[in-house]
């Protein structure tokens, strides 16, 4: 969800700077001169505008679950999901729970990128905030003869799109002087959803099993105004999402103190409906009239679709003893088979170009998209005062990105801390995750806050 095209002050040499080190924060300016070029050999090529990239910079990886403790401890949570969140992590885990539960996670934060082109001094600031409940379940035990487990429906926002943003861009004159400066706003409100039953089980002394059945539904509305020379750009875009997936998990417990989760959740092709407008001023005579441009995919008798790539994940936790456990996660995500098909865009003057296939979410056929990858580590000690038991959490991990930067896909580095309180069948739990990258002429930071409750409820 990421800057719009700046074209009027970019020569040779700044193309030269963003074909080397494109990325999500500068990919529409890149792409709109792609696009110039490629009009001028008579090919389309895409133009997105930055509702159209659809970008999952740091929210990519989709083994990750949900909830404040997981999260505390870096997410490092694939053996060890143990609580009412354990199927967004492994739905293995949902054979330790004993009770009926009902769990609720709340997360807001925010997210800033800065960049400065080396050779005109231009920068673009881009922050945006946003904030909302990302999960809600509801488990019950089960027992069939000697085998025990439970079943859980729960609601998950797996990647939210819900954010307030705004894109300040400065350029330079030359000679330098003050800079001109404009400001864009975009509003986007919803995400992409999941919806799941699930159930897992012990199946023998050391081994677990789960799977979930994923119902993939909603999408995301977003509004764009983008100051011109003549007024303000508006642009608008609807985009729903419907699909399903399964995800499969295993926890191994070898010893007593050890255990080993596996967890993969199956690729899928979704259905997608997509619709977009635009408003942009035009001069005419000595006056400026607006003008509106509309397109929807059943206008144009296109049926996208967007083929979500598989994933997978492993870890391993140790509990040396019951107040202490240490755990590691890798997780992997398909993202260079991530496609869409027949997708379009809106220019300003013409006609609307369709595309058969491009890549998601780069949407970049000229870049090439990398799988992304994780690496997460985490511990936590509860301490024990009698019925007072205080839990603290650390985390870190290591967040590859799908796109590429100047030497590869950039590498994000994230911090985690957390504690919770539990009160009587109440569980509260809280986690703070900061995740920082600065490669050549660009800096970023995300800080988010994640707030969890989970109730146990009496067995009848």
């Amino acid at each position: 969800m990421l800057p719009g095209a700046v074209t009027g002050r970019l020569n040779a040499r700044n193309i030269v700077f963003l074909a080397v080190r494109a990325r999500p924060v500068s990919l529409g300016a890149f792409l709109t001169l792609v696009a110039a070029g490629a009009a001028d050999a008579q090919t389309p090529a895409p133009t997105p505008l930055p509702q159209d990239q659809l970008t999952l910079q740091a929210r990519s990886n989709v083994v990750q679950g949900s909830g404040a403790r997981a999260l505390g401890m870096g997410g490092a949570f694939l053996a060890r999901a143990d609580d009412a969140t354990a199927a967004s992590w492994n739905p293995a885990g949902l054979s330790y729970l004993r009770l009926p539960e009902v769990s609720f996670v709340y997360s807001g934060g925010n997210f800033d990128s800065q960049e400065t082109n080396s050779v005109t001094m231009d920068f673009e600031k881009d922050h945006r905030h946003g904030r909302g409940p990302e999960f809600l379940a509801a488990t019950y035990p089960l027992q069939i003869g000697p085998v025990s487990g439970s079943a859980q429906l729960s609601y998950q926002r797996l990647i939210s799109f819900t954010s307030d943003r705004t894109i300040d861009e400065s350029f330079f004159p030359a000679p330098p002087d003050e800079p001109f400066t404009r400001q864009s706003t975009i509003t986007s409100r919803g995400g992409y959803d999941v919806l799941a039953l699930g159930s897992g089980w012990q199946l023998t002394r050391t081994l677990r099993a789960g799977v979930t059945l994923n119902r993939w539904f909603n999408g995301y509305d977003q509004t764009y105004d983008r100051p011109v020379e003549l007024g303000i750009s508006h642009q608008e875009f609807h985009y729903s999402l419907r699909g399903w997936n399964a995800n499969l998990g295993l926890i191994w417990t070898p010893t007593e103190t050890l255990n080993i989760g596996l967890v993969y959740k199956t690729g899928f092709t979704a259905e997608l409906d997509i619709a977009k407008l635009r408003m942009d001023p035009f001069p005419v005579g000595d006056q400026v009239v607006v003008r509106e441009r509309q397109a929807s995919s059943d206008d144009l008798g296109l049926r996208p679709t967007l083929e979500f790539p598989a994933a997978i994940g492993v870890g391993a936790s140790v509990r040396p003893f019951s107040a202490l456990t240490l755990s590691v996660d890798y997780t992997r995500t398909r993202w260079s088979k991530g496609v869409i098909r027949n997708f379009f865009d809106l220019p300003k003057t013409g006609s609307v170009n369709v595309f058969d296939v491009l890549p998601y979410p780069t949407l970049d056929p000229a870049l090439p998209q990398a799988d992304t990858a994780q690496i997460r580590a985490g511990v936590e000690y509860v301490f024990i005062r009698g019925p007072v038991k205080w839990p603290l959490r650390v985390g870190y991990f290591n967040d590859k990105q799908y796109y590429e930067a100047f030497n590869g896909p950039p590498q994000f580095d994230a911090f985690t801390a957390g504690t919770g309180l539990i009160a009587g069948p109440v569980l509260f739990d809280v986690a703070y995750i900061l995740e920082t990258d600065r490669y050549p002429a660009v800096s970023i930071s995300s800080h988010r806050l994640i707030g969890s409750v989970i109730l146990r409820l009496p067995r009848r």
